[in-house]
């Protein structure tokens, strides 16, 4: 692992709050591999093996299910810094749920299952970013799941800001992922998911100040789910 990689590393979740030089002395270079794919290339197909943990450096690739007629469903982006099926790798079923494909060219850093053991029984603060991670994965799987019962992407905006307000306490909730996470939440495009809101917006049913949402028509909003 040439330590030219340790930056993109420092930036994923698995090793947040670990210093540089703490990386490089859990991070055996020996231990380490490199995969490289162009773009559009299949990087693994759902029922592949999946024995190593593998790490984004560069690049950006797509996770997705295909049914028996060939319709896709894009579960989630994944780019510099991310780890890819990192619950996966402890599994009774250690093969890949999805079917993973660059969308750019890709360099993956490759850790085996022993050597994720070790670096969870060195570092607490690992293995706490690793269960964490595993955490926010199915919060996220579980919220899209959820989603899918709704047709059109206003009845999901409506939906989720219904549900943020109830857990926040609050008609202002605060949207603390991004565009592109609410996209790949809601299944659509960042482009559509963006004109929905500004016609909710225009409609005055709601307003935005960032990340803050102001729901300023509870009743209209909850009406677009009871046409559902």
């Amino acid at each position: 692992m040439d330590v030219e990689y340790i930056p993109q590393l420092i930036r994923c979740h698995l090793f947040e709050g670990i210093t540089r030089q703490e990386i490089l002395e859990l991070l055996e270079p020996r231990r380490c591999q490199l995969k490289e794919y162009h773009e559009g290339a299949m990087v693994a197909f759902r029922g592949d093996a999946y024995s190593s943990l593998w790490i984004v450096l560069q690049g950006r690739l797509s996770a997705e299910f295909q049914d028996y007629r060939g319709r896709v469903l894009r579960v989630e982006s994944l780019s510099e810094g991310d780890p890819i099926a990192a619950a996966i790798l402890f599994a009774p079923e250690t093969t890949f749920p999805v079917t993973l494909i660059a969308e750019t060219d890709l360099r993956l850093c490759v850790i085996s299952r022993r050597e994720v053991l070790r670096i969870m029984q060195s570092s607490e603060r690992f293995l706490l970013n690793y269960l964490r991670d595993n955490g926010s994965k199915i919060a996220f799987l579980a919220e899209k799941l959820r989603l899918v019962q709704f047709s059109t992407i206003r009845e999901k905006i409506a939906s989720y800001l219904l549900d943020l307000a109830e857990k926040q306490a609050t008609d202002s909730p605060i949207v603390s992922i991004s565009k592109e996470e609410l996209s790949e939440i809601f299944g659509v495009s960042r482009p559509s998911l963006s004109r929905e809101f500004s016609r909710l917006a225009e409609e005055e049913i709601i307003s935005r100040d960032g990340r803050q949402v102001h729901i300023l028509q509870r009743k209209r909003l909850e009406t677009i789910l009871d046409a559902y």
